[in-house]
């Protein structure tokens, strides 16, 4: 990884750092919501599931405005980000999942984009910081899949992931069938290993003083080996802070590369101009699967923008929503 640390604070805090409730999960359970499309487009409804204790989780499903069945892809967002691609607070919004849904909807993909626990319309369905777990996503994916596979006209399931999100849609596929799985910009190791390249780029950049570098090391290999640690700088409450370290523990030992190797048919998506993975992370991705197929979206960089011209915002890469349906459509490999 090339962004300092910095990046990884604002990844892990964004979605943890929200004042939260006590609450527990339930098992999966079926749509209770689905508000009337007109009201939010010809095609486009906002839709909800049951997410435990009275709380629910919160999506916008997309669909071809023709077609009497099309494949369909659940969309799981970065770590922070809401179901449109947006971190909390940003000043400019990529929206780099709605407009991908809407690519694929002139393709004729249907697509259902999600407001993971904790954030944006969902915010209210997380837990104590303290209870939350990798895990709980995963569960929550496997929850809408359930909700999606009861939908009309789908004929094929794809669970989609960016980012962290391509480790919850790989782990996801292993507890419930779908069609296919696409990962975009999922990194190929554990997330320790990811933050602890971040760590030291931060350290040889003066973005960290060596003190707090070596304190964030051995409170690393502490999180990573299973053990909380109880007294954490305050520099490094970000990160590290008692009540995210249950939550860290959970996830940053997981290896991406194992779901994969019983993963269905497998597309895995890279820009060429991600500063955040190294070519080798899709490579890595796309020797696991029985079935897979690699592209490299040239230009393209970790959200699979182009690069901005002028005042203009990042536009997505037509190339992404082109090769997703065409993998769907086919599901044919060189």
């Amino acid at each position: 990884m090339k962004y300092p640390l910095a990046a990884a604070a604002a990844a892990v805090s964004a979605l943890l750092c929200a004042p939260v409730h006590a609450q527990t999960v339930k098992p999966p359970a079926a749509v209770l919501e689905e508000i009337d499309p007109s009201l939010l487009g010809p095609q486009d409804a906002m839709v909800a599931v049951d997410g435990g204790e009275d709380a629910l989780l919160y999506g916008s499903l997309l669909r071809p405005e023709t077609g009497n069945g099309f494949p369909t892809v659940l969309i799981l967002p970065a770590q922070g980000a809401d179901r449109n691609g947006n971190p909390p607070g940003a000043a400019t919004k990529p929206d780099t999942y709605k407009l991908l849904a809407h690519d694929l909807a002139a393709k004729g993909i249907a697509s259902l984009r999600i407001d993971k626990r904790g954030v944006g319309a969902s915010a209210k369905a997380i837990g104590r910081e303290e209870d939350l777990r990798f895990t709980t996503y995963v569960d929550d994916a496997v929850t809408w899949i359930k909700f999606l596979k009861t939908q009309p006209k789908v004929n094929c399931l794809a669970v989609l992931g960016h980012s962290e999100g391509a480790l919850v849609a790989a782990l996801a596929a292993q507890k419930i069938k779908v069609c296919a799985v696409i990962e975009m910009s999922g990194a190929a190791r554990p997330a320790a290993a990811v933050l602890a390249e971040q760590l030291k780029v931060a350290q040889a950049t003066a973005g960290m003083d060596k003190e707090n570098y070596d304190k964030a090391t051995v409170i690393l290999n502490s999180l990573a080996n299973g053990k909380t640690v109880a007294d954490t700088p305050p520099k490094l409450q970000a990160l590290f802070r008692p009540s995210v370290q249950p939550y860290l523990i959970s996830w940053l030992s997981v290896n991406p590369i194992e779901p994969l190797k019983t993963a269905p048919p497998t597309l895995v998506l890279q820009g060429g101009a991600d500063r955040q993975l190294d070519p080798g992370d899709a490579q890595k991705l796309a020797a696991a699967p029985k079935l897979a197929r690699l592209v490299m979206i040239p230009g393209a960089d970790h959200d699979l923008k182009m690069k901005a011209v002028g005042e203009a915002p990042a536009a997505l890469s037509p190339q992404a929503s082109t090769v997703i349906a065409d993998f769907l459509k086919r599901l044919t490999f060189p």
